[in-house]
């Protein structure tokens, strides 16, 4: 599957392109972030939570346009790159819960070697603040993804039709007994309402544009995705080979 493909699928929400991530990337996308990083007090746990975090910065990116080819450059190593900081901020949060004792103090706990590992310099800083300003948005979505969790689930289902499968509201109606397409947007309106009523009493705003909800679906969707997928990975108490996806199946070049 070509990088064009992956990108194509990946902003129509393709379920076969994450397959394709989980049984043809995951494990090089884990041992290149292991051979870059040694010492650390990161188990399986952790490295299956930046697998999937790394998918859904990925997935966003992507559909924001941040990706660019350029220099030869390949969706995998843009994909490493975000494993990397990913992965950084997970040592970070361990580190803040688990402290070092006071002996260890002078033994070093993480060992970063990819080129900016080294004492710090101002571009670092900046680095360091960038990532601080990420880790903020990133706690903003995760409140507003508890938000998305605690909506009924009648809301989550319409949510979820519209946003990450694109059915129109006629489709949605008849799938969802819901009688038609104007009781479809009617339901809609109040689902968003309860989603945002919900969400002001966590996250310090009072507006919470569509595109906001259209990402929170879209996170949980991925999730629910990549872990259905693990899932029957581990199951099948073996590898499985590396996903061939026929013709029919691959996003079309456009």
């Amino acid at each position: 599957m070509t990088d064009t493909q992956i990108i194509i699928g990946i902003q129509n929400n393709n379920p076969i392109v994450w397959r394709y991530f989980c049984r043809n990337l995951k494990s090089p996308f884990i041992a290149t972030l292991k051979r870059c990083c040694l010492n650390t007090s990161l188990d399986s746990d952790d490295w299956e939570d930046i697998f999937q975090d790394a998918c859904i910065i990925l997935m966003e990116n992507v559909k924001k346009g941040k990706f660019e080819e350029r220099n030869g450059s390949t969706l995998f190593s843009y994909f490493i790159e975000i494993g990397k900081r990913t992965m950084q901020s997970t040592l970070r949060k361990k580190l803040r819960h688990h402290p070092k004792p006071k002996e260890e103090e002078g033994t070093p706990h993480i060992i970063l070697l990819w080129p900016g590992s080294g004492s710090k310099s101002k571009e670092e800083d900046s680095e360091v603040s960038e990532l601080s300003t990420e880790e903020k948005q990133e706690q903003q979505d995760n409140f507003l993804d508890r938000v998305f969790d605690s909506i009924p689930d009648a809301c989550k289902q319409l949510l979820k039709k519209f946003y990450w499968d694109h059915k129109p509201m006629d489709e949605i109606a008849s799938i969802l007994h819901l009688g038609n397409a104007n009781s479809a947007k009617t339901k809609k309106n109040r689902c968003m309402n309860q989603f945002k009523d919900i969400a002001k009493k966590l996250v310090d705003s009072d507006e919470f544009a569509e595109e906001v909800v259209r990402a929170c679906v879209e996170r949980a969707m991925l999730r629910e995705l990549l872990e259905d997928e693990l899932t029957v990975m581990k199951e099948a108490g073996i590898r499985i080979a590396a996903l061939e996806v026929d013709d029919e199946d691959k996003p079309e070049d456009k």
